[in-house]
């Protein structure tokens, strides 16, 4: 049985803005890290499975929480054996860089190509990539969660259950079914974005596993080292923005070039016919003038 979860004394004095979220990849993989019972939560809303039927939640590639990362661009993704028979990898991503859909089904089929030495193919286990978006992938077309499998696109009929993807958009939770709601997505959605300590206890005060969450993100705000990781995220994505900004802008020079110029082509085009009319006027002269000259009449008087 597992004990139930009220909000830690300092968590129900606190007040005011905090300054890493869980939209934070750093802080989320720390959080994720360090209590399994809020992953497990989290799991059970996103895979819609009552919590008592999740009896085992193991991290695959754990970190040590607080240690300095060698690489900035390293992938912060949750990796979870659930069960003992199947994969969840579970990412937070908050940079748009527009190549979504192919890094999250990439991602999926490393993880799904899990088959040892000797195995049949049916013994390859489900996996399942979980993508935990600050934006929207689909513009347009909205959703707030999305579950995707391979089926036939004509009777949609699922050719296997054993390779997914599915995509949860925090921004979008006014798109939650109410299906999405008796699971508590929304709230987790709400949690993950949230920015001050009332909001927190307010959106975590009737679920004991988003309490554990809660708790676990105060303590690892108060944290030093975790601190500077999650800093260090931050500069990192800020520099990613700096970029996407700059792409855009030159994305919309050379658009605005492009019209400009297919602008001076059409201006071209209509002087190119001018002149081609004018020049079929001049034939049509000449070749009255020869004419006139033929009969024998001067051609000035």
């Amino acid at each position: 049985m597992e004990k139930k979860t009220s909000f830690l004394p300092e968590l129900q004095k606190a007040s005011g803005s905090f300054d890493y979220p869980l939209t934070n990849d750093y802080m989320f993989r720390s959080l994720c890290q360090k209590n399994n019972k809020a992953l497990k939560g989290l799991i059970s809303a996103l895979l819609q499975i009552p919590p008592e039927q999740i009896h085992a939640v193991v991290i695959l590639n754990p970190i040590i929480v607080g240690e300095a990362c060698a690489d900035k661009e390293f992938r912060l993704d949750v990796r979870v054996e659930l069960n003992g028979n199947a994969i969840v990898n579970i990412e937070m991503q908050v940079a748009d860089l527009h190549d979504w859909p192919e890094r999250s089904i990439s991602y999926l089929c490393r993880v799904f190509d899990s088959l040892s030495h000797g195995n049949t193919y049916a013994a390859v286990r489900s996996a399942v990539h979980i993508s935990i978006l600050d934006f929207t992938l689909f513009s347009d077309n909205p959703s707030f969660y999305s579950r995707n499998k391979l089926m036939d696109e004509k009777n949609h009929h699922v050719y296997s259950g054993k390779f997914a993807l599915n995509v949860l958009d925090l921004n979008r939770a006014d798109l939650a079914t109410d299906e999405d709601r008796m699971w508590k997505l929304d709230h987790w959605a709400r949690l993950f974005k949230a920015s001050t300590w009332e909001e927190i206890k307010m959106i975590a005060t009737d679920n004991e596993y988003l309490q554990e969450a809660s708790n676990t993100l105060f303590d690892l705000n108060a944290d030093f080292n975790v601190r500077e990781r999650c800093r260090n995220r931050e500069e990192y994505y800020n520099v990613l923005r700096t970029f996407e900004s700059e792409i855009d802008l030159m994305k919309e020079e050379l658009a605005q070039s492009k019209n400009e110029l297919v602008l001076s082509k059409n201006e071209l085009a209509q002087k190119d016919l001018e002149i081609q009319k004018l020049q079929a006027e001049l034939a049509r002269m000449r070749s009255g003038q020869n004419a006139y000259r033929a009969g024998g009449y001067p051609l000035i008087e």
